[in-house]
Order: C-alpha cells, then structure tokens, then sequence
C-alpha cells in the first residue's frame, strides 16, 4: 500500500491566512486605525513644516498629499503585514526569545520596504518638491546638504521606519495581551456561575418536593404558590450564566424565593431578619452570589438544629465609596454533610474579577450557652 504524502501547499495557499485575517477586525481596531492615521498625517505634517520651511506656502496641497500618501502606506503595512505576523507567529507562541529576533528582523524588512516607496513617491514629478533623498540646511554657518541614498537610505531611512513599526506592534500586542485577559476572566466568571447553578442542593429539592406533597393535602393555594416560586427560581437558575453580574434588589429578589420554599419546610425553625439600606438596592454583586450565601447559611447552620435558627441579612454603606453585604446565621450543631468551601470560593473569586477592591471574610463564634453564630461579610466598592 502507497503511502500518500500531503501536496505542499503553494505559495498563495500560504499567504491566504494572512489575508483572512487582514479582513477580521472589530470596530475598536477600525477606530484605533483611524486615530493612528490622523496622528501619522499630523506628525508627518509638522516634519515637512520644519524640514520644508520656504516650499510649504506654495506646495501646502502637495506636502498635504505626500503626508496622507506617507502615513496610509505605514498603516498598509501595520494592518497587512506586521498584524497578520503578530497574530499568526509571535502572540500565539508567548515566548520573546528567537521569536522576538524574527519579529525586529521582519519589522526592518518592512521597514526598508517602506522607505524605498516613501522615496519613490517624491520621483514622482509633481511631488518632486517633497523629496526626501537630497535636504539642505541653513544655518548661522552656511548651508548643509545631507543626500539619502543607496546605503545610507537603507540603514538610516529602513531603522527608522522599523522603530515606528516596532511601537505600533508594541502598542498591539499589548491591547491584545488586555482584550485576551478580559476574555478569560469573562469565561471564568461563565464557569465559575454554571457551577454554582449546578450546585442548587439535590437535598433542597427533594426536600420542597415533599414540603409540597405535605401542602396538597394541608392548604391546596399555599402548594401552588410553592410551586410557582420553586418554578421561577429554576428559571432564574438556567438564565443565569447569561449575566455574570445582577443588581442587589435583583439578587434579593431570587434569595426570597428560595427563603419562601424553605420555610414551607423549617416553619418555626427559619426566623429571617431583614436590615437592607433603601440606597444599595441597585449595587452590583456576582449573580447567585447572595443565594449561594443564603443557601450555605441554611444548609450548614438552620436546617441541622431542631430550636428555632435566626438568619439575619443586612447591608450597609461605610463610606463614599464603600458598602458591605452580610449574612448571619445562628447554629447549635454543625451540619452532618461536610462542607466543601466550594460556594465561598467561587464568590470570593468572582468578587475579585469585579472593578474596584472587593472582598469576601468568614468569622465564627463558637456555640456555649447561646448559639453559636456564622458570619460572611462581602466588602464592595460602592458605583
């Protein structure tokens, strides 16, 4: 049997990633260009106005073209070759060893490039006032003539075009460094969220299912307004990933729910207590964070005690610019089922991905002659 060798791809076949990327760009890059293009038409300006002093007032409208021309043939070459570069060979590899060697090798290339089309254009007749190969300056001590040509042009004009070209690849590998950590910590705040909707106890359903069951026979309204309330928190649950972060009322609003079906289950053991400043109500907080908190604080601390528990939730602003969240729950006995830290630490990370300084602490108070309490205080920056 033949072994069958895969055809060398031809030399356009391998240029055509290059092309496809030259095509992808978002509206930011699109923007960014259009800025870099006014910055290099008005840097290119103000060089001719201090090399050109004496033609500028009768070839403004030449230096002008030759201005536009110079700086879209460098933005031509930043988006076509040095961006398709960047992003094909040098970002993915994340290393600056022999990478970096081929990508200030590849920049003088284009550099010298470059600068054999910039000369090129002042050969042309009607732009032959703009020609950058022969300068004469005056001073107090005469007339000096500097000629750009043959080796000299390449040393000189391709370094300098290649130090431009290096800046704006410096400028975009960092933009792309910050667009790929914002990617990741968006997928991070999705994972971390998917987990905690999956988290939803096993236990607490079957416990509402049977609170239901008990409701049918016992109060037929109360058993239906469970079910709507057990309904709309599993809708909550599967639309939660589709916003990483919610408001505090929003965020309250699916802890109610939750609050409601349990004490259908605990009745007498679940006392809440409520201390919520009107102002936070619109705060930001990581979706599901407060029910994550609510459902632990059950779970762990009211559920496995059979006196009657107090959950306390409270919010505060401390100053201008700062506002805490806290949820309090009373124990007797810690709970059989071992806790995993899970819930806490993915708050806590989620915390950390928002803006601004934002903390999540535990404190314990042991139980001896009164209940024992757990204490988890959110600390955030106040928008």
């Amino acid at each position: 049997m033949k072994q069958q060798l895969t055809p060398k791809p031809k030399v356009w076949q391998q240029w055509l990633p290059y092309w496809h990327i030259s095509f992808q760009c978002s509206r930011e890059y699109k923007i960014a260009m259009l800025v870099a293009l006014l910055i290099g038409f008005t840097t290119h300006w103000m060089v001719s106005q201090s090399l050109y002093t004496t033609q500028m007032a009768d070839n403004t409208l030449k230096f002008g073209i030759r201005s536009v021309l110079d700086s879209g043939l460098m933005l031509i070459f930043c988006h076509f070759l040095i961006r398709p570069y960047l992003k094909l060979h040098f970002i993915p590899l994340g290393r600056f060893g022999w990478e970096l060697v081929q990508l200030l090798l590849w920049l003088y290339v284009i550099g010298v490039l470059g600068m054999l089309l910039s000369v090129s254009l002042g050969k042309i007749e009607w732009l032959q006032v703009t020609d950058i190969t022969e300068l004469i300056f005056s001073s107090p001590q005469g007339k000096h003539q500097m000629r750009l040509d043959g080796n000299n042009m390449i040393l000189l004009g391709g370094f300098n075009q290649a130090m431009t070209f290096a800046v704006w690849s410096l400028i975009y590998v960092m933009w792309q460094s910050i667009k790929s950590k914002k990617q990741m910590q968006i997928q991070m705040q999705q994972t971390q969220l998917q987990q905690l909707t999956n988290q939803l106890s096993p236990h607490f359903l079957f416990n509402a299912f049977n609170s239901i069951r008990a409701l049918i026979y016992e109060d037929q309204d109360k058993a239906a307004e469970t079910v709507t309330q057990l309904s709309e928190l599993f809708r909550t649950h599967l639309h939660a990933h589709l916003r990483p972060i919610s408001s505090l009322q929003e965020e309250w609003q699916i802890a109610q729910r939750y609050l409601a079906i349990e004490q259908v289950r605990l009745e007498q053991r679940l006392q809440v207590q409520l201390d919520f400043a009107e102002q936070l109500w619109q705060q930001q907080i990581p979706t599901l964070s407060l029910l994550t908190l609510v459902e632990n604080a059950i779970k762990h601390g009211i559920s496995p005690n059979q006196q009657p528990g107090l959950l306390r939730i409270s919010s505060l602003q401390l100053s201008a610019d700062r506002w805490q969240l806290q949820i309090q729950n009373s124990y007797r006995h810690q709970s059989q089922q071992g806790g995993t830290q899970t819930g806490l630490a993915n708050v806590r990370q989620r915390l950390a991905l928002m803006p601004g300084n934002n903390t999540l602490t535990t404190n314990t108070t042991e139980p001896k002659q009164m209940l024992g309490q757990f204490i988890v205080t959110l600390e955030l920056q106040y928008d």
